[in-house]
């Protein structure tokens, strides 16, 4: 696929190596040729300097050849223009990073979709959501949510006294429960499998599962016994991804919501945005007032700030005050592997990974409706269309000849979800949820289109 891509931030590179990882054709433009040249010099692809919403630009980079523009320019007015451009010019697939709600808010008198534009993302908001699912499954390293909300994906580790230790799952006396949900994936010893019918799950194993949101949080209580949860959660960060989350965690019955903002009129703000959560005008680093929120085993904490190394080090001195959960913002990608090795913080999330994760289903094909790549283990959820007279339609899941790293988690024909059973049979017009590991998706590519 040739796809012309605007903008070398932190979304655009870490996008572009995506990319090129798959061995797309990509064109990478910016005004900021220091920046091209780091890129150039790590990947494998053309660079042209300059503005992205110039048309005399675009034509040099072969917009009229692309099949798909992202324009995440840090200028919203940029992003919105060039893509106008690129309908104009025909591109067929059109994706820009916005961030005023204005014009994010679908069917409202400003609907940039009416513009041509496919796909407009506000990257706070999606990480925002992201967070939530989190939040709302006590226990769960990761959750996201697949086919418009009505599937969950979550990733817990098995804990000591879970029932479901010292036998194999296909023997399991909890066929009951286990016959609402599907396991994915799971990782032992820094390695991944999928699991089978053999499987026996160990003491620390981070297991993967999907099913509805009901019978995932039912099965997670089941997991988890010990897990007793949270009542309250402290925010560290007004910013616009603190706001988003606590405008939802506002919408949780019995959850009181605590947000901190070090900048006196961020927090008025915050404080005329909010209903139900209480505001306070202080820093998440001051342990005094850290010590005076009573943060304890009931209390989940979220640093948001928009400084990775104060969120990095609030998330610590909230757990040794006894936090039930952290979870900390961390923009730049190199941390991550240093936070996972030394056990930092229970969860991490980027608002630039969850902006990627909104846009990939556009790089896969036109049946690919969803594409989310997964945290604490490689590989990806893909959520695609059956069309009628597939390869698949009409073949029971047992007798797909699927790669290995890669298996069929759930189906939706019309309003009814199934678990993928092995003699569940596909229909032309299934909604599928397809887990694979990266080079197994690469070879279900043609599968996909």
């Amino acid at each position: 696929m040739r796809i012309l891509l605007l903008g070398a931030g932190t979304s655009g590179r870490m996008l572009a190596s995506r990319l090129c990882v798959e061995q797309h054709d990509v064109v990478l433009v910016d005004l900021d040729a220091k920046a091209l040249e780091q890129v150039e010099a790590q990947m494998d692809l053309l660079t042209l300097q300059g503005n992205a919403a110039d048309p005399r630009i675009l034509n040099e980079a072969g917009i009229t050849k692309a099949d798909l523009v992202v324009a995440l320019t840090d200028q919203e007015s940029v992003n919105i223009l060039a893509c106008s451009l690129a309908h104009i010019a025909g591109v067929p697939r059109k994706v820009a990073r916005v961030s005023n709600q204005a014009y994010t808010k679908t069917g409202g008198p400003f609907d940039l979709k009416q513009m041509g534009i496919d796909l407009v993302i506000n990257q706070q908001h999606e990480c925002a959501k992201d967070l939530y699912n989190v939040m709302r499954i006590p226990g769960a390293h990761e959750a996201v949510d697949l086919l418009d909300g009505r599937v969950l994906c979550v990733g817990v580790r098995m804990p000591t006294d879970s029932p479901l230790l010292q036998e194999d799952l296909g023997g399991s006396h909890h066929h009951e429960i286990l016959s609402t949900i599907r396991f994915v994936a799971y990782t032992r010893g820094g390695k991944i499998r999928i699991p089978t019918g053999d499987t026996r799950f160990e003491i620390g194993d981070i297991v993967y599962l999907v099913g509805e949101p009901g019978p995932v949080r039912r099965f997670i209580r089941f997991l988890l016994p010990s897990e007793t949860g949270y009542e309250r959660v402290v925010i560290a960060g007004g910013g616009e991804l603190g706001l988003q989350l606590a405008t939802r965690l506002e919408q949780t019955p019995s959850m009181d919501v605590t947000l901190v903002e070090e900048e006196e009129g961020r927090a008025h703000y915050c404080s005329d945005q909010l209903e139900k959560t209480l505001i306070i005008h202080g820093s998440s680093l001051d342990q005094e007032l850290m010590r005076e929120l009573g943060i304890n085993d009931q209390t989940a904490f979220v640093a948001v700030t928009g400084d990775d190394e104060n969120n990095i080090m609030s998330c610590l001195v909230a757990d040794k005050m006894g936090a039930h959960f952290t979870i900390s913002r961390v923009d730049q990608s190199n941390y991550q592997p240093i936070i996972d090795s030394l056990s930092l913080v229970d969860r991490v999330v980027s608002p630039h990974t969850s902006l990627i994760n909104s846009v990939y289903h556009y790089v896969r094909g036109d049946a690919v409706q969803g594409d989310r790549l997964l945290q604490k283990i490689p590989g990806e959820v893909v959520e695609f269309v059956l069309e009628q007279g597939h390869e698949w339609d009409g073949k029971a899941v047992k007798d797909l000849k699927l790669p290995r790293g890669c298996l069929i988690s759930m189906v939706l024909r019309g309003e009814q979800l199934e678990v993928a059973t092995g003699d569940l049979i596909l229909q032309g017009g299934d909604h599928v949820l397809l887990y694979g590991l990266p080079k197994s998706i690469r070879r279900l590519q043609d599968k996909l289109d």
